[in-house]
């Protein structure tokens, strides 16, 4: 009865998502069913958690009745305004093509629905056993179900609640399966997490499918699929997945908009970005990367779009999605202080502070036991790349991973804590802030050495 309850909870945010979906501007080329899927769950998590943040910010009480209330509201305007639309998209293509899988690909698809497996049941064997994920979004979630609102000492900085200034969508969307539930089930929310991790899998190989063959494409998911940092995180509910999936969805989309011209991808692109930046508080530093890769982008590659339309969307949404959190963060002072220094001394971090974390990170990413094959690929990529590029927009890639990073290594430098303290914090967090950007760097890698076996699209 509870698993039947769980998969209910999991069908009403997919259909509230669909909805979302099928209300953006329809786009010139068919999208497939398997990537509406991801795409409704993304939206469906973003949809369900912002209604939960915005009715406990209007003091309205929280319950199953009301929040899947407004959802069928969204869903009977959605069928409304569209009609038959609403059911499908375009002539249906997609419905029609012969499917044939050589046996190497086939093997591929075997290992990655493996790990999948392994994963979904790795996470509902245990109840939460990872530090971050009980305490700085599950224990949320958890008072959030008792008390049916926005407890006013969270609001207070009361000590009871690690890290008050990270954002609540994971926390709220946990919160909303809860009600589902009827109870508290630890278990059943790392399954729901780990959703995220098959639908990363899935979004990567459609975009590397519009480009290459099915073996090759499969290949690269399972390099993905099997990088044993994801692999751990992704069954013990960390939020880094659930934000790789939304900077996955949010940074392919919007290049696919470079490559095609199609302002559904761009808009559809941005309001992941934007979603992203409820996750955790990366996403915003990851906008900021991707505003100023944008900026370099248009002014180096001159891409045949309207840089002004690009540009304004590209702050404007992922903004105006953020900015409730960000206006309610700041009102009840929430922030955290990462800096205390002055400018004399930044110098003297720098010559400290940045070789100790270059050497950490280097060292732990050739590390083939924790990221795969990732990060000696992304080297011999990178050189290759700089010798003889096979796609000039990846320097688009290239520009987020390195904004993105110097995001990182700049908190390191300026973050008011001991030496010692700092190198504990680097080594807990260079296994899960590259998570991150693993699909960036992956995409990369195949458009360096994918050259033989192009898609003839």
């Amino acid at each position: 009865m509870l698993l039947l309850k769980f998969t209910l909870a999991v069908l009403s945010i997919i259909i509230t998502g669909y909805a979302v979906f099928r209300l953006f501007p329809g786009p010139k080329k068919e999208v497939p069913p398997g990537e509406v899927l991801c795409l409704s769950f993304g939206l469906g998590v973003g949809w369900v958690g912002l209604e939960a943040f915005l009715l406990t910010l209007f003091k309205y009480p929280l319950s199953l009745s009301s929040l899947v209330s407004f959802q069928a509201a969204l869903v009977i305007f959605a069928v409304l305004k569209l009609k038959k639309g609403f059911f499908c998209r375009c002539n249906a293509s997609w419905y029609k093509q012969k499917i044939y899988l050589s046996p190497l690909a086939i093997l591929f698809l075997a290992i990655i629905a493996w790990e999948i497996a392994y994963v979904f049941l790795k996470a509902s064997s245990l109840p939460f056993n990872a530090w971050d994920a009980w305490a700085s979004w599950g224990f949320k979630a958890k008072v959030f179900f008792q008390e049916r609102a926005f407890p006013a000492r969270y609001c207070a900085g009361f000590p009871g609640f690690p890290h008050p200034d990270y954002p609540v969508l994971i926390p709220f969307v946990e919160t909303y399966i809860y009600f589902f539930l009827g109870k508290i089930d630890e278990a059943l929310i790392k399954l729901f997490c780990s959703f995220f991790y098959a639908a990363t899998i899935s979004l990567f190989y459609y975009q590397l499918k519009k480009r290459f063959k099915a073996e090759f494409a499969l290949g690269g998911c399972l390099v993905l699929a099997t990088i044993p940092n994801l692999v751990n995180a992704a069954s013990t509910a960390y939020v880094d997945v659930p934000l790789a999936f939304y900077i996955t969805a949010g940074v392919l989309y919007i290049w696919r908009y470079l490559k095609e011209g199609d302002n559904f991808f761009l808009i559809l692109g941005t309001f992941f970005i934007g979603l992203g930046m409820w996750v955790k508080n990366e996403g915003f530093g990851f906008w900021l990367a991707l505003v100023l890769t944008c900026l370099v982008t248009c002014r180096l590659f001159k891409p045949e779009i309207d840089k002004k339309k690009f540009f304004s969307l590209i702050v404007l949404i992922p903004a105006l999605i953020y900015l409730p959190w960000f206006l309610f963060k700041h009102y009840f002072r929430l922030g955290v202080t990462y800096f205390q220094g002055t400018a004399w001394n930044l110098g003297d971090l720098i010559k400290e502070r940045l070789p100790l974390a270059l050497n950490i990170w280097f060292g732990r990413g050739l590390d083939t036991g924790r990221w795969n094959i990732l990060g000696l690929g992304f080297i011999i990529a990178l050189a290759w790349f700089f010798i003889r590029p096979r796609e000039k927009l990846a320097w688009f890639f290239l520009l987020i991973i390195i904004f993105q990073l110097g995001f990182y290594f700049t908190v390191y430098i300026i973050w008011p804590i001991s030496l010692p303290d700092l190198e504990l914090q680097i080594f807990n967090s260079v296994d899960r802030l590259p998570l991150q950007l693993v699909t960036l760097v992956l995409f990369f890698i195949c458009l360096q050495a994918g050259d033989k076996w192009r898609a003839n699209c």
